[in-house]
Formats: structure tokens, sequence, C-alpha cells
């Protein structure tokens, strides 16, 4: 059983929020929260391509940020699977590439019981990802964790960063290849992956570079609007988001 702090940031995270504050309020806070575990701006970039909102209100305030994934990390600590379950996921072909180059998903991954569901092919250039979850894997079936489930239909089953992945791909067809992206194309590449545990984490915990958030509030804010953020924001908003996860990898 999830604790209310637990529930409440797994609440947040799959957007079951309410009210206008623009942190505990925002639906699709994920966007920005799954931004930060990919290197550089690549992601941030794809995303305000994609016209989806970096909302800058999530980086804002760090130990409130922080505050959310020890909630969250700490209801995967008590989540595993009994036995081995399938799931599915549309995912960007560019994030996709840097869980197969890492050989682990970079940030939280939300997969699916009821197969590759149409609300997330909103994306250019996609991936499908059909996971088999072995059991003792960490990782949250979300209708099972929560006493209120506002998207049953989603039949979600949430794994956390630095699960370990082994991948093998093919070619898709049939009703796989007529999947498409948000500009009609068909899948990229069709994958299968097998997630196996967490990576031990073997890094160093350092200190977070002072008003790196504040400088990244600004990227997001420049993408938001078209531009092209300050080169020296960029940089500094990158190593902040490295500092933060070689810390959220310590954590869980």
């Amino acid at each position: 059983m999830l604790n209310e702090n637990e529930q409440n940031a797994l609440r947040y995270y799959i957007g079951d929020v309410s009210g206008s504050d623009a942190f505990y309020g925002d639906p699709k806070a994920y966007v920005v929260i799954n931004s930060l575990f990919f290197p550089e701006i690549t992601t941030e970039r794809a995303r305000a391509a994609e016209g989806k909102y970096l909302n800058p209100a999530i980086v804002e305030d760090t130990e409130r940020l922080l505050e959310f994934f020890s909630g969250l990390f700490s209801a995967f600590r008590k989540c595993a699977v009994r036995e081995t379950i399938n799931t599915f996921r549309v995912e960007r072909f560019s994030d996709y590439s840097l869980c197969k180059e890492y050989g682990h998903t970079l940030s939280l991954t939300s997969t699916s019981k009821a197969g590759f569901l149409r609300e997330y092919r909103d994306r250019l250039g996609i991936a499908l990802m059909k996971f088999e979850i072995s059991a003792g894997t960490p990782c949250i079936d979300v209708g099972a964790a929560l006493d209120v489930y506002v998207k049953p239909e989603e039949a979600e089953v949430l794994l956390p960063p630095f699960t370990r992945l082994e991948i093998t791909e093919y070619v898709p067809s049939g009703e796989e290849a007529e999947i498409l992206d948000s500009a009609g194309k068909p899948p990229i590449v069709g994958s299968k992956v097998k997630a196996c545990g967490i990576v031990p984490f073997s890094g160093e915990i350092c200190e977070l570079p002072a008003d790196g958030n504040k400088a990244g509030m600004r990227v997001y804010t420049a993408l938001n609007a078209g531009k092209e953020p300050d080169a020296d924001d960029v940089k500094l908003y990158t190593c902040w988001k490295s500092a933060l996860v070689k810390s959220l990898n310590g954590m869980i």
C-alpha cells in the first residue's frame, strides 16, 4: 500500500491534478520532468517542436522538485511485478535511440497493458517498444496502486529511470506499420525490450550548480517562444541537469 505522499506524487506525475497552481496544477508536468533526465537540450527542443509547453515552474523550486521525486521513488521501492508482464509504448525515435545507447530507461517511462495507445502518437518520428517486464523489476501498475485511477483505459505500468533494458529490433509490419506519428509517417523501428532490474548507481553525487534551474527556466521560455536560448543558459542548465540526474540515480 502506498502512503498519501507516494500516492500524491504518482497522481501528479500521471496528470491527475486540480487547481491553478503553476506547479501542482500542471496536468502535463511530465513533459518537463522527463526531459530532465536526457543530456543536453535535444529532448526539450523536440518537445517544443511538437508544440508541447515547457513549464518553467517545474524547475523553479529545486527543493519542491526533489520532494516530488522522493515520494515517487519511494513508491517504486514498494512496487515490483511478481511475474513477467507484457506492456507497450510508442516512443520518440530520438529518445528510443538514447535508451538503446545507454542500455536503460533514461527517464520515467509510461507503458501500457492495453497495447500501443493512440494518445501517445503525438510525436515526430516514432519507435514501437514491446516490453517484457521481468518478475522482481520495480515498476508501478498505476491502476492497482491508486485508490482512484482517472485514466483506466490507459492501463499504465510506469517504469522508473535507470531500468536495465535488453533491446532486439525488428521491422514493423501489418497493423503495427499503420501506426503513424504526428506527421503521418510510419514507425522507424520496432523493438522487443526486456526490462530487468535497476542499473546500480556507480557515480558520485555532486552539488547542483547555483541557479542552474533559473537558467533552465530561461531556456524553456525561449524554446516556448520559438527562439534560440542563450548559450550560457544552455551550458549552465545542462550542467545542473547532469548533477540532478546523478542525485536522482543515487536516490532511487
